[in-house]
């Protein structure tokens, strides 16, 4: 992540993976197997692993942003990282494929990276229990997803 060098008179809500506020949530730790980006769903991968969620893939949680790690790949987490993943509860910062109304059902779009209400496809993957906390107003748009999954 590059420094920030120039201010504007608002700061951002948050940034992908951020948790929202302090409600009660559950996590784990799982080791990344490939590089995860930071409020990205993530998958089973073997035992205590970890992987982006792809077609198939076992939902485990979402990639909670952590500023402090020792990866190069800026705002995400590198194979072998150690990913805290929120898998039941709260609200996690995401970055939106295109427009989201507040409590819009979402969907992973594995091509762009980025939430969507698009009807699951080739690379659009449910994320069951994840809604829109927030609405989006545009593709690359900040806003909260709400976690409410029951682990398997």
């Amino acid at each position: 992540m590059a420094y920030q060098n120039g201010y504007t008179q608002f700061q951002p809500d948050g940034f992908p993976g951020m948790l929202g506020n302090m409600e009660n949530w559950n996590g784990l730790t799982r080791t990344a197997t490939a590089t995860i980006a930071f409020g990205a769903p993530a998958q089973r991968s073997g035992d205590k692993q970890c992987a982006p969620l792809v077609t198939g893939g076992e939902f485990i949680g979402i990639a909670i942003g952590h500023h402090v790690i020792t990866s190069t790949n800026g705002d995400s987490y590198g194979q072998y990282d150690n990913v805290p993943l929120a898998d039941e509860a709260g609200k996690i910062g995401g970055l939106a494929d295109a427009a989201i109304s507040v409590g819009a059902a979402l969907n992973w779009n594995t091509a762009s990276g980025r939430y969507t209400t698009a009807s699951v496809s080739g690379t659009v993957i449910a994320v069951p229990g994840a809604e829109a906390d927030t609405a989006a107003a545009a593709a690359g748009s900040f806003f909260w997803v709400r976690l409410r999954r029951t682990p398997s």
